[in-house]
């Protein structure tokens, strides 16, 4: 599901405005009505930084993983700062997707072998 969709069908089912979901979430109206819409003020697609996913998943009472999981794969999201971010593939995405649902256990053994595969 989009993430403008999630946005919308939360603050509908709960009875918020955005303004009143966006000082829940801790993110600025602004920045949660360009999330919603999928678009930032120049009309460019809007890829929120994981920090804002976080603060929406906690004002919506769910896990990061939970909200990552519910997104379409072909949503991105902006790694780093706003200045020097590195915009994911869809497939690199996934990738990333994956090992964010990884279990402990499973997540030491990617390490591992990523450490193994890429040397330093």
């Amino acid at each position: 599901m989009k993430l403008g969709k999630i946005i919308r069908m939360y603050i509908d089912e709960h009875g918020y405005s955005l303004r009143e979901f966006s000082k829940i979430c801790g993110i600025s109206p602004a920045q949660m009505t360009f999330m919603e819409r999928g678009v930032n003020s120049q009309s460019k697609p809007s890829i929120p930084k994981p920090e804002t996913l976080i603060k929406l998943a906690a004002g919506m009472g769910i896990s990061y993983r939970e909200l990552l999981g519910a997104l379409d794969k072909e949503d991105r999201v902006l790694i780093g700062s706003t200045t020097n971010g590195i915009t994911l593939t869809p497939e690199k995405q996934d990738v990333i997707d994956k090992i964010l649902m990884a279990t402990p256990e499973q997540f030491s053994q990617i390490r591992s072998y990523v450490d193994f595969v890429i040397k330093g």
